[in-house]
Order: structure tokens, then C-alpha cells, then sequence
């Protein structure tokens, strides 16, 4: 069987597509380079050892191998089914074949060698049609190794000007490639090759807007790798303003897969000059696709401080100024939710209304703004238009609900501290729950302490359930073990005696109050009952062995220790035998704990664990003391040890001091005399939402 595989340009298939919506601007073209087409080069055999011939059927072979379409790549004619049939290569084959370009001729375009290329042009070699594995042909090879000359020499080659219509594996023209990679000269090199070969071959083609696989233009692909790039980014630069100025349509109309424009994805990236070269290129935008521009413009005018670009998008698209994002928000509460009063301040100017517009979410701009903590932002709300207090979202929530629910400390305290906002302090949402509620439920414990410092603030308001916000905090049952932060929140309504609310009326409600019980795990609580054992032991054993090596030693001949009479030696025995019958008081606790059920494992572990804290700090006081002893000749070293020690003990003391009032405080001295501490407290385990980077 015989099979004819095309070896001159001539025969390289075309696609005819009618000319009808193809218009041409002689103005878009007079600056782009001029190419010229030979019309008839010379014919010469090509020699063996210069470009091996590849076996017959080899094109049409890996055209088939990498699902390429025969029209695509091929002559259109039947020979090729009749010489490769389906039936010749099934799925069962172990093997595949990638197209590949001939190496030599491979080399020579990354490497620029524009003899090698012009010889293979002049021999009319058939492998200048060659493709890589990944379809590239050798016009998307030389476009990316940035080589002008080669560019120029191949277009300059009967036959291969229509490359520039070729797309490799992803969809991208050489042009897409020359974009991606910021060569410029190519580019237009590359833009003036597809117009002359549009006006030639009557082909509906418009380089500019073609899409590869991603829905990226090269004005996309040009913008992408000029918002990576760290050190390239002029050349990229220089190359998506081209094609802005060439074909602005392209900045508006075209949108990739991630349905971003151009457009979108310049105010994205806060390239504010290349913003306003695109928005001046239209006397009005009122059809923009993809994603509205409006949100990451209003981010883009807040990272570079530049408010001017909000006025110049809104006066090209004045209606966008009510659209909303895939989030569901306007840009008035995106513009709120990030803190930005001057944009704030310019979207209200434009529409005073749009304050009043609910986003998807069901929050107002003004229950966005509280949700993230920005006072400033609230204030200048509050300020302009003081009905918007009054605005409830969806859950029937006003702004102090928000911000509670939120743990945003500061804008609670800031509400507090407003005379007109007084009404909210005790609102009652559609679930009957208060801000105080709100706030114990999501575990605030900042908040929470800042909300029953008011006398204001009701402690024994009920929910539609008739819970209190101490039983919102935690239910009655105490099975499970609280978490650091719950038990903080639990602490601060203690303190200011939130009661719970009636056991007779709790009960009644019971079954619409609370989801049904949890089976919990009966292996984790006595794995942490064994695990605490365990140091028990060892901090009993420790003890042990320290009151037969004390300090100093022993007399020789009576077995007295040595400094019996010093006070710290009699402060170092205290501590050591209050720390050994307590260590020895957590393990009896423990292992009595290990034959029960699991109330008896928790209820053990309340009691083990506060004697185990005092353990542990007799053992710490034991050994700062009995240091002192050994190096009471030695003073600075003696005292700085008792420094250390001192040091240490009252900062555990000033942290933990809240913890170990369990009942409410009814002398305000003492709630005063904590309330350092419990904040304290609450910074370092990092309680404090407002501190809290937002997820």
C-alpha cells in the first residue's frame, strides 16, 4: 500500500470559512512590521544526512496517536484511512506514539541558528511542518525562544505563513505563546503574518480574540505572567498595552474559564495604569462580561490609596454600582467589609440608597462592616443616615447582635459607649436571643465580659427556648469537657452572676432547646485520666527520692541532714511533702476513677486535677529553694535563682488566678482585682477574635 505524505507548503491544508464577519482596520495594522511571502522558492532534493527522512505514514500515524483531527493536520485525502485503518491499532496496544519534531531542526529554533533554518526553508524540507509532543509547531517554538529573526524567516516561507493559524495541545497560537512569554517584536511580527494571511485566504479569523483551552486571549495570558513575574514585569508590561490599544474590544468581551476579562483581572491586581488606559478606551461600558469590575476595583483604590479609579469606572458604568459578586454583596458592603471609609464615602455619594440594599447573605452593609469590626466605617454609617440602627438582617439581627455573634470586642464596647444605640442592648433577634446570648454561644469570652460590665445589659433575659446566656454557654449535664475558651466565657458570666434559668422551666422546654445528646467517647476521657496518671507517678517518685537526697546531705555519724536548722531546708521539706501526698492523692483519685463509668471518670478529673496544679507547684517551689540552699555562698547566683523562680510563679499566678474562682464575685472590688488578669489571660491564649486573623 502506498501513501503520498505531503512535502511541499502548498499542500498543508487550510480552513475556509466564509468572509463575512471579518473586518479589518487599516489603522490597526500601519504600525505592525511588514512581512513578505516568497513566492517561488527554489526546489531542491534534500539530502540524507542533512534531515533524515521520517517512515512512511509517520505524520498520519502520530496525528492519529495524539488525537489529532485529519483536517486538522492532514491532507483531506482518503489514502491516509486507506493506508492507516482503525483496525491497525487498537486500544489494546501497549504502545504510544507522541509526535515529535525533527531534532536537529528542533535545536536550531532554540538556539536561533537561522542558517540551519533558512538551508531546511530553501530545500522546502517537510519537516518545517513538523510538531512537538505538544503540538508545537516550529513558529510556536522560535515565538517562545523570543528569536525575531527565525519568526520572521518562517513567515517569510511559502506556506508557512498559515501557521500562524495553528493551535498546539492547549489551544494557544503562536501568538498566544509569544504573549505569554513577553516578547513583543514577535507579537507584532506575529500580528501582521495573521492579517495579511486573513486578507489572503479569506478566513474568518480574528488573532486577537482567539482562546486557547483556558477561554485565555493572548491580552490575558500577556496580563497573567505580568502579575507573577517579580522581575520581568515591563516587558509584559509593554505587551498587554499593545494589545490593549490594538484591540481594546478584547479587554471587555473576552472572559477565560475563571470568567474574568482583562479588565477584571487589571483591577484585580491593582495595575491601576493599565486600568485607566483600558477604561479610556471607551466612551462608555455598558456590556462588560465576566465578573463585575467594580469590587476589585474598590479593593484596588484601597491597596494603592487611590480613590480617583472608583470615579473613573462608575462614570464609564454607573449601573454596576448596585451589582452584586458571586458572594452576593454590593460593592458598598464590599467596600465596608474591608474598611474603606473614602469608598464608603464615594458609593454613597453616587447612591445614597445603596446602604439600604440587602445583600444575598441577608446582611446590610452597615451588619457587614460590624461583622468585620470596622468602628470608623459604622460611625460614618450611623452618622449620615441614623435610621440604620434600625436594620435587622434576615435572623432579625441588628449591628450589635452582629458584632457580638462576631467576637468583635471593640465594636461592641464602641456601641456601648453610644447613648442612641441604647435600644439594641438588650433587642431580642427572631430566636429570642440577646447580644449577651449571642455572644456566649459562639464562646467570646472578650465580649462577653465586656457586655455584663453594663448594667445594662440584662443577665437573666430568656430565649424563646427560656435559656439564659449562662446556659447558653454550657448545659446543665457537664458530660462533655470544655474547651479553654468555653470555660473563659463560662467564667466571665460567673463573675458577674448570670443565673441560670428555672430547672422547672428548662425542663419543660427541654426537648426544643437542645439537640438530642451525643454518645461520647469513654476511651478519650480515660485515656487523658491515664495520661495524667502517668505524670502523677513520676511527680510522686521525684518527691520521694528528694526526701532521702536532700539539700546539703547528711550528717556522717547520725544521718541528720546537715542544714536541718536553715529556714529554706524547712521550706524545701514542706514543699517537697505537701507536693508527694497530693501527687500521691491524684494517682488514689485516678485509679479509683479507671473501675467506674464515665461521670466518675470527669467527676475524678475535677478533683485531681486542681490538686495536681498544686503538686507541680510545691515541686517548683522545692526545687527553687533547695537551689538557694546549695548556693547560699554564692549570693548573686542564689538570688537570681530565687528571682527566676519568683518570676515564674507569679506569672502563672496572675494568669491562672481567674480560674480558680468558680462562683460569682458579688464585691465588685474582686471583679475589678481580676479583671486584669482574665484579660490578660485571654490575649495570651489568643481568646480575643479581634486578634484573630479572620479565616
Amino acid at each position: 500500500m502506498a501513501s503520498k505524505i505531503s512535502s511541499t507548503p502548498d499542500e498543508i491544508p487550510q480552513r475556509k470559512v466564509p468572509m463575512d464577519d471579518v473586518t479589518i482596520d487599516a489603522g490597526m495594522k500601519k504600525d505592525l512590521p511588514e512581512v513578505h511571502v516568497a513566492k517561488k522558492p527554489s526546489v531542491m532534493p534534500v539530502p540524507k544526512f542533512y534531515l533524515p527522512p521520517k517512515p512512511m505514514g509517520y505524520m498520519a500515524q502520530n496525528g492519529r496517536r495524539a488525537g489529532l483531527q485529519m483536517s486538522d493536520s492532514f491532507d483531506d485525502d482518503d489514502e491516509f484511512d486507506d493506508e492507516f485503518d482503525d483496525d491497525d491499532y487498537s486500544d489494546d496496544d501497549e504502545f504510544f506514539t507522541a509526535t515529535n519534531m525533527n531534532p536537529e531542526l528542533f535545536k536550531a529554533l532554540k538556539g536561533g541558528n537561522i542558517a540551519f533554518i533558512e538551508k531546511a526553508r530553501d530545500m522546502e524540507s517537510c519537516h518545517l511542518f513538523d510538531t512537538s509532543p505538544k503540538l508545537n509547531t516550529i513558529l510556536h517554538v522560535a515565538a517562545s525562544s523570543g528569536h525575531e529573526k527565525v519568526v520572521k524567516v518562517i513567515l517569510e516561507t511559502k506556506g508557512c505563513q498559515q501557521l500562524v493559524m495553528r493551535k498546539n495541545s492547549a489551544g494557544d497560537l503562536a501568538l498566544h505563546v509569544a504573549a505569554s512569554a513577553g516578547h513583543l517584536p514577535i507579537v507584532k511580527l506575529l500580528l501582521s503574518a495573521s492579517y495579511q494571511h486573513l486578507e489572503e485566504s479569506q478566513c474568518s479569523f480574528e488573532p486577537l480574540k482567539e482562546q486557547n483551552k483556558r477561554g485565555n486571549t493572548p491580552l490575558h495570558l500577556a496580563l497573567i505572567n505580568k502579575y507573577q513575574e517579580v522581575t520581568f514585569k515591563t516587558k509584559y508590561n509593554e505587551v498587554a498595552r499593545f494589545l490593549v490599544e490594538t484591540e481594546p474590544v478584547v479587554t471587555c468581551s473576552s472572559i477565560n474559564k475563571e470568567n474574568k476579562s482583562p479588565l477584571y483581572m487589571a483591577a484585580e491586581a491593582g495595575d491601576v495604569e493599565l486600568l485607566e488606559i483600558m477604561l479610556n478606551k471607551f466612551p462608555c461600558l455598558q456590556n462588560v462580561a465576566g465578573k463585575s469590575i467594580v469590587h476589585p476595583t474598590i479593593s484596588c483604590a484601597f491597596t494603592t490609596k487611590n480613590i480617583g479609579i472608583i470615579d473613573t469606572v462608575l462614570r464609564k458604568m454607573p449601573h454596576l454600582i448596585t451589582n452584586q459578586d458571586i458572594t452576593g454583596m454590593t460593592p458598598l458592603s464590599h467596600a465596608a467589609s474591608i474598611g474603606f471609609l473614602d469608598g464608603v464615602q464615594c458609593l454613597l455619594e453616587k447612591a445614597s440608597d445603596c446602604g439600604y440594599k440587602m445583600d444575598l447573605n441577608g446582611f446590610f452593609p452597615i451588619h457587614t462592616a460590624s461583622k468585620k469590626g470596622h468602628i470608623e466605617v459604622i460611625e460614618f454609617f450611623l452618622k449620615q443616615y441614623p435610621d440604620m440602627s434600625e436594620l435587622l438582617n434576615q435572623n432579625g439581627q441588628n449591628i450589635l447582635h452582629v458584632a457580638a455573634v462576631s467576637g468583635k470586642a471593640k465594636a461592641v464596647a464602641y456601641m456601648l459607649k453610644r447613648d442612641n444605640l441604647e435600644m439594641l442592648i438588650n433587642e431580642k433577634d427572631n430566636y429570642g436571643n440577646t447580644p449577651l446570648h449571642l455572644a456566649s454561644k459562639e464562646r467570646h469570652p472578650k465580649v462577653v465580659s465586656i457586655l455584663t460590665w453594663d448594667k445594662r445589659v440584662s443577665l437573666k433575659s430568656l430565649n424563646n427556648v427560656s435559656r439564659t446566656a449562662l446556659d447558653v454557654a454550657g448545659d446543665y449535664s457537664n458530660v462533655e469537657f470544655p474547651s479553654f475558651r468555653e470555660q473563659l466565657t463560662r467564667q466571665a458570666l460567673r463573675y458577674a452572676g448570670a443565673p441560670r434559668a428555672p430547672r422547672s422551666t428548662t425542663s419543660k422546654n427541654m426537648p426544643i432547646m437542645m439537640p438530642p445528646l451525643k454518645l461520647h467517647n469513654e476511651d478519650k476521657y480515660k485515656d487523658r485520666a491515664g495520661t495524667l496518671l502517668l505524670v502523677a507517678t513520676l511527680v510522686a517518685t521525684v518527691t520521694f527520692a528528694a526526701a532521702f537526697t536532700v539539700p546539703g546531705g547528711y550528717n556522717g555519724s547520725g544521718g541528720v541532714a546537715t542544714f536541718r536548722e536553715k529556714q529554706m531546708f524547712q521550706v524545701f521539706v514542706i514543699c517537697n511533702t505537701i507536693a508527694m501526698y497530693s501527687a500521691i492523692a491524684v494517682v488514689v483519685t485516678l485509679i479509683w476513677a479507671q473501675l467506674g463509668d464515665l461521670n466518675l471518670v470527669i467527676a475524678a478529673f475535677k478533683f485531681a486535677v486542681p490538686i495536681f496544679g498544686l503538686a507541680l507547684t510545691m515541686v517548683s517551689v522545692a526545687f527553687m529553694v533547695g537551689n538557694y540552699l546549695v548556693l547560699r555562698n554564692l549570693n548573686w547566683l542564689a538570688y537570681l535563682v530565687l528571682i527566676i523562680g519568683s518570676f515564674v510563679h507569679l506569672t502563672l499566678l496572675i494568669l491562672f488566678s481567674p480560674l480558680c474562682f468558680p462562683g460569682s464575685l458579688h464585691h465588685r472590688f474582686l471583679r475589678y482585682l481580676l479583671y486584669y488578669p482574665f484579660c490578660l489571660l485571654i490575649k495570651v491564649t489568643r481568646s480575643d477574635t479581634d486578634d484573630r486573623k479572620e479565616e
